[in-house]
């Protein structure tokens, strides 16, 4: 059977806002329809690049994730949606369900966690359309479940993630939990860098695992290191747990029929055919 191809959409609807409006998309009237249109454009010309014949698309929800009960600081400082974003963001979602596209959203739960949630559902290949980084931890060769980033035009697999890592995918989760994201407002341990995450983890496979015996963690750090691990120890799990997806058990393919990808070319004028 075809590969599912599992579509982060919020990665073309912001892009086609950079691409299209730029810094002024603040003051773009909400009625504005050009975005939209351009992100029907690039979904359509991926597509057409990778054959796509089945497809899902998955979207984060509008309301807060349920992150920011556990951490108040976790996506604090992203700014709210546009105007124009908010108000066209849904005609862009009923243009795909028109044309008879799962479109997968789960109040309070973020694209990451929908992806985790179906990938693997049906034994068959799974490739992940996204540029975020996080979702990279779910690339299996065993469970056949690739990556691939439209904005670079770039395919992942279990040898990638360990070349510019140098951890194993499923280590990923632990790796952020001690580097933590700026991004996201996940605070990490304090110190740790890149390489330092890495080396530990290589050395004692997940966060349990660094804090289970302090004489053997100390030899492999600086001093410094070593008091930022301890004194941020609760920040490290806190940081893993907010970077590690929640499987959702309220959503799955079945009902879905079979995930059929319509025409690109339908998929190119979605909106423009929703509001004729």
């Amino acid at each position: 059977m075809d590969p599912v191809y599992l579509i982060d959409i919020s990665a073309y609807l912001h892009r086609a806002m950079h691409v299209v409006y730029g810094d002024r998309a603040a003051t773009v009237e909400a009625a504005d329809t050009a975005f939209v249109d351009h992100a029907c454009v690039m979904l359509a010309n991926t597509m057409v690049k990778l054959g796509i014949k089945r497809m899902a698309v998955v979207c984060d929800s509008t309301e807060p994730s349920f992150r920011c009960d556990m951490y108040p600081e976790y996506k604090a400082e992203r700014k709210p949606h546009t105007p124009v974003f908010a108000t066209q963001m849904p005609v862009f979602f009923d243009a795909l369900k028109d044309l008879s596209v799962s479109v997968f959203d789960e109040p309070r739960y973020e694209a990451d966690d929908l992806i985790a949630t179906l990938a693997g559902q049906e034994n068959v290949p799974y490739v992940i359309v996204s540029h975020d980084k996080d979702l990279l931890a779910l690339v299996s060769d065993a469970k056949q479940v690739s990556a691939y980033n439209p904005m670079s035009d770039k395919w992942t697999r279990e040898a990638d993630v360990v070349e510019k890592f140098g951890v194993k995918p499923w280590q990923l989760y632990d790796y952020l939990g001690l580097l933590g994201d700026t991004a996201d407002g996940i605070p990490g341990v304090a110190g740790i860098g890149a390489k330092t995450a890495a080396k530990l983890l290589t050395r004692f496979t997940n966060i349990e695992g660094i804090y289970a015996d302090e004489a053997a963690l100390k030899a492999e750090v600086t001093r410094a290191q070593f008091q930022s691990l301890i004194a941020n120890k609760d920040n490290a799990f806190l940081s893993r747990m907010l970077a590690c997806p929640i499987v959702c058990d309220e959503i799955a393919l079945t009902g879905h029929g079979d995930l059929q990808a319509p025409e690109s070319d339908f998929v190119r004028g979605a909106t423009l055919t929703v509001r004729r």
